[in-house]
């Protein structure tokens, strides 16, 4: 193990840890509510921030956070003292939506000086963040995931919408491709790039992946997942 790596296993070793990274909650529900669970195993204490942002997914995967009034984070700061355990609530505040909403809910770990007399000694201080997954989904909701254009370059360039009104992880994912005399299915490694992915309601999403051997410029895709 190179001495990076062992820097790394040590620091997550002896950090907080933030669950769950996803969940949902329904707005019509008569709670409007989710919690967060932090955990704080280490020796000291630990000064940790947590806000909300709304989650705009781009083409790329690449996401914009800003800020959301949609959600009240409760407590925003506080500190979790050693080998103890603190809930956080997420209140949804807003209307019920048409359509589900996807938030961040971003918690960070601030600096705190806990000792009176400070060492003279020196180090590297990493400070931890977790990012999850919160969403607000009207019961209703559902995906509607479609492929809207492939092209082939030195990649095969996939474009899917998602015009449902419910995110979707594209799991187990299996890409067929039909042209006049051939069809070719792709699954597993053949999808690296693309299995896994989230693609938000409303959202676009486009994918590069291997360009197969017969792939010929008549062929159309459906894709089918779990």
């Amino acid at each position: 193990m190179n001495h990076l790596l062992t820097i790394f296993t040590l620091f997550f070793c002896f950090s907080f840890s933030l669950s769950p990274m996803s969940q949902s909650i329904d707005p019509q529900a008569k709670t409007k509510q989710g919690q967060l669970l932090l955990d704080n195993p280490t020796e000291n204490p630990m000064a940790i921030e947590i806000r909300a942002a709304e989650r705009i997914q781009k083409p790329d995967g690449t996401e914009e956070m800003p800020d959301t009034s949609e959600l009240m984070v409760y407590p925003p700061q506080l500190i979790v003292p050693p080998k103890e355990k603190r809930t956080i609530r997420i209140q949804w505040t807003g209307q019920t939506p048409k359509s589900e909403k996807a938030f961040r809910i971003i918690a960070e770990q601030l600096p705190l000086e806990v000792e009176e007399k400070k060492t003279k000694k020196t180090g590297i201080k990493m400070l931890l963040k977790y990012i999850a997954a919160f969403y607000v989904t009207p019961t209703e909701s559902q995906s509607k995931v479609d492929i809207e254009s492939i092209e082939a370059n030195e990649k095969l360039i996939i474009t899917i919408v998602n015009s449902g009104s419910k995110h979707q992880l594209l799991q187990n994912a299996t890409l067929t491709l039909k042209g006049a005399k051939k069809s070719i299915k792709l699954e597993g490694e053949a999808l690296k790039g693309l299995m896994g992915e989230n693609i938000l309601a409303g959202a676009k999403r486009i994918f590069k992946i291997n360009l197969p051997k017969d792939f010929s410029s008549d062929m159309k895709g459906s894709l089918k997942f779990d």
